[in-house]
């Protein structure tokens, strides 16, 4: 058991018996909550034990849902915000796998891997937040890229969300040496 709790969309050809239906405590977007037990014989085999089967209603999606779940402890409102939630922690995981570019790692320790992976996601959170404030509309990727071009310029962050690039330097004045000649 583990103490191990999940939240799913139950399917709906889903064969099941209500043993027991709990009640809503006056919750506006939950419809019902009960106590379940599945009753065709190989699902039953697989999951022996009791679920609560809880409908609500998703305002903004206009839609009724209907979650499974094996959280005795929470009320039925709980758990549905824990299943809305989800998509939004979906999307927040499939967007640091996008964007968190790591093409190769400089050490093979756990540690090192690690403590790169810990550095891109606190700079992928960073910009992200930094967008949240300033209501950019421009991706993170996007920010990363502006940021990258314009890493050693004396500019502001802000200036450089706000301009979206600044212009490299030009070329080396006559005081600067030339090390490499093509």
């Amino acid at each position: 058991n583990n103490n191990i709790r999940f939240v799913t969309k139950m399917k709906t050809n889903a064969k099941y018996r209500v043993m027991e239906t709990l009640p809503t405590k006056g919750s506006t977007s939950v419809l019902s909550d009960e106590i379940i037990e599945f009753t065709v014989y190989a699902t039953h085999k697989k999951c022996p034990h009791p679920f609560r089967k809880i409908r609500y209603y998703d305002a903004e999606k206009d839609k009724t849902i209907i979650l499974l779940s094996n959280d005795f402890e929470n009320d039925a409102q709980t758990i549905a915000d824990i299943y809305k939630a989800r998509w939004d922690i979906e999307t927040f995981f499939k967007n640091i796998k996008q964007n968190l570019k790591i093409k190769r790692f400089f050490g093979t320790s756990r540690n090192a891997v690690m403590t790169q992976v810990w550095i891109a996601m606190i700079a992928y959170l960073m910009i992200s937040f930094y967008k949240f404030l300033h209501k950019s509309k421009q991706s993170v990727q996007t920010l990363f890229r502006i940021i990258q071009v314009n890493i050693f310029e004396r500019k502001s962050l802000k200036d450089l969300i706000k301009y979206k690039f600044i212009k490299p330097p030009g070329k080396p004045e006559n005081n600067q040496i030339c090390i490499f000649r093509f």
